[in-house]
C-alpha cells in the first residue's frame, strides 16, 4: 500500500460522521414503541368497530318483560292490533308456556323460508311470542285452532296447554292425519276429521297426497273418548269450513258433507238436516248466530272485471232447523279476498271474520273443486301461494269494516283468534318481537368472537415476524483479498 492510498483512506475515514450509540438506541426504541402503539390502536378500532356494529341488536330484545301477575286472576284476554313474524329462536310452548294466546298465525316465509309448518302464538293480554312446529305446511284455522279461551291449541299431533306446556295426544282414530275442526264452547269437546291418505297423480303429473276416507269425530279431550259422527266425502273437503259448536244451546254441532249440512247433539243425536247450493260451505267454526238459532254460510261470486280480483263473498244466515234464508244479520258483500271465515262475533253482533288479500295475478279459486286433495293442497282458496296477507276483520251491518289484527304482507298469511279475545271488546297496540332472535344473536356473537380472535392472531404474527427480521444477524461486509506478495 503506497503513502498515498493510506493518506487518502485515513481523509475518506475521517470524513464519516461518528455514530452516537445513545441516541441510536433511543431512537429505535421510539420507533418499537410507536409500532406498538399503532397495534393496539388499530386492534382498539377494530374491536369498537365489530362492537359497534352487533352491539345494537345483541341488546334489543323483545317483548319487554311484563310484570309478574297473580295466577289466580285470570286476566282479560285483548286483541292485539299489530303482530308479526316471531324471532328465529323463539321458544316452543311446550318448552315455555306463554299461558293463555289470543292469536294464532303463520306465513311459511319466516327465516330465509324455514318456517314451513310453524305457528306462532300471540299471549291473551301481553305481547309474549311463543311458536308450535309441526312437520306439515299447517295453517292457523285450518289445521291449527285455539280453543275459545285461548288456553288450548288444537294441532294434528294433539292438544297442548299452553299454560303449562303439556301436550294431550288425540286418541287413535284409525287413521294417521287428524285435524281439529271446532272447539266446543266449554272446551270440552273437540270436533276432528281424521284422514286415511293416499298419493295420487293430478292431472299435470303431479303425485300428492289426498283423502283416501274422511270421517268426522267428537273427541272429549279430557278423557279421549270419542264418538264417530259420520263419514265424510272424500272430495271437496275443506278443513276450516266444515264443522261449528254453538256457543250457546247445549252445545250443538253443525258439519257439512257434501251439499247437506247436519246439526247434532254431543251425543250424536241428530237435529236436524237440510241441503245447500254447489259451491255453499258453512262459514267457519264462528257460523252459529248468537242467538243460536242460524247458520251463517258463505258463498263466493266469480265476478266483476272491474275487480282487481274477480271474486266476491257473500255471507248470509239460514235457519239451523230448517235451513230456510234468515233477514238477520245482513253482511255486505266482500269483494277482492281470496277467501273469507267466520271467527266469531263482537259484542255488538257484528261477524269477525279472517280476512284473506290475494296474491296480485292470482287465480281465483274458489269451493268448486271436486278432487280428492287435502287442503294442504294448492287447490284449495288460503293457499299460502296464493294469499299475500291475512287480516282479523269486524263487518258492520253499513259495510264499514274495521281491522282489528294486521300484520305486514307475508309475515301473516292464515290467523285464528280465540272467541273470548273477540268478545271481550278488547284492544291493544301490539309489538312485534324486534332485533335478531336468539340464534341470530348467537350466531353473531360466535362470528364475532371469531373475527377477533383471528385478528389478534394475525396482528401477533406480525409482530413476531417482524422481530425476526431485525434480530436476524446481517452479512459481514466482504474483505478485499490481500495483495500478493
Amino acid at each position: 500500500m503506497t503513502a498515498r492510498l493510506r493518506e487518502t483512506m485515513h481523509a475518506s475515514a475521517e470524513s464519516v460522521a461518528p455514530y452516537d450509540l445513545y441516541a441510536g438506541a433511543l431512537a429505535k426504541a421510539r420507533r418499537h414503541r410507536r409500532r406498538r402503539q399503532w397495534v393496539a390502536a388499530a386492534t382498539a378500532t377494530t374491536v369498537l368497530a365489530l362492537l359497534a356494529v352487533i352491539a345494537p341488536p345483541l341488546a334489543r330484545t323483545a317483548p319487554a318483560p311484563v310484570a309478574p301477575v297473580d295466577p289466580s286472576i285470570p286476566p282479560t284476554p285483548s286483541l292485539p292490533a299489530k303482530i308479526g313474524a316471531p324471532l328465529w329462536g323463539t321458544p316452543e310452548v311446550t318448552d315455555d308456556p306463554i299461558g293463555p294466546a289470543s292469536v294464532a298465525f303463520g306465513s311459511g316465509q319466516w327465516w330465509w323460508g324455514e318456517s314451513t309448518g310453524v305457528t306462532a302464538l300471540v299471549g291473551s293480554s301481553t305481547d309474549s311470542y311463543g311458536i308450535v312446529r309441526s312437520n306439515y305446511a299447517t295453517r292457523a284455522g285450518e289445521h291449527v285452532l285455539l280453543s275459545p279461551d285461548g288456553a288450548l291449541l288444537a294441532t294434528k299431533d294433539g292438544v297442548a296447554d299452553l299454560r303449562t306446556g303439556t301436550v294431550t295426544k288425540l286418541p287413535d282414530l284409525d287413521a294417521p292425519l287428524a285435524i281439529p275442526q271446532a272447539w266446543s264452547a266449554d272446551r270440552r269437546y273437540l270436533a276432528v276429521v281424521a284422514y286415511k291418505t293416499t298419493w295420487i297423480t293430478l292431472s299435470n303429473g303431479v303425485q300428492t297426497i289426498a283423502a283416501a276416507t274422511a270421517t268426522l269425530h267428537m273427541v272429549e279431550v279430557s278423557t279421549g273418548h270419542h264418538l264417530k259422527i259420520a263419514e265424510l266425502p272424500t272430495v271437496g273437503n275443506y278443513d276450516g269450513w266444515t264443522a261449528a259448536f254453538a256457543q250457546t244451546g247445549g252445545g250443538l254441532l253443525a258439519y257439512q258433507s257434501e251439499n247437506q249440512i247436519s246439526v247434532v247433539t254431543p251425543g250424536g243425536g241428530l237435529v236436524s238436516r237440510f241441503d245447500v247450493d254447489p259451491g255453499v260451505r258453512l262459514a267457519g267454526k264462528g257460523a252459529w248466530t248468537p242467538d243460536g238459532g242460524g247458520l251463517m254460510l258463505l258463498r263466493q261470486r266469480q265476478c266483476c272485471v272491474t275487480d282487481a280480483y274477480e271474486s266476491r263473498w257473500k255471507l248470509f244466515a239460514v235457519d239451523a232447523q230448517t235451513g230456510k234464508p234468515r233477514a238477520t244479520p245482513a253482511v255486505p258483500e266482500l269483494p277482492e279476498l281470496a277467501a273469507v271465515r267466520l271467527l266469531g262475533w263482537t259484542k255488538a253482533g257484528e261477524p269477525v271474520i279472517t280476512a284473506l288479500y290475494p296474491e296480485p295475478g292470482a287465480a281465483v279459486v274458489g269451493f268448486g273443486a271436486r278432487d280428492r286433495t287435502l287442503s294442504f293442497s294448492s287447490s284449495h282458496p288460503a293457499d299460502y301461494s296464493r294469499v299475500r296477507s291475512a287480516r282479523v276483520v269486524a263487518l258492520a251491518e253499513d259495510g264499514i269494516q274495521r281491522v282489528l289484527v294486521r300484520g305486514s304482507d307475508e309475515d301473516v298469511l292464515s290467523i285464528d283468534v280465540a272467541e273470548a279475545a273477540i268478545a271481550s271488546g278488547l284492544m291493544r297496540p301490539g309489538h312485534p318481537p324486534t332485533g335478531l332472535g336468539p340464534y341470530l344473536r348467537w350466531a353473531l356473537m360466535i362470528l364475532a368472537g371469531g373475527a377477533v380472535l383471528v385478528l389478534a392472531a394475525v396482528i401477533l404474527l406480525v409482530i413476531r415476524i417482524g422481530g425476526r427480521r431485525r434480530r436476524r444477524p446481517r452479512s459481514p461486509l466482504s474483505r478485499p483479498s490481500p495483495p500478493p506478495r
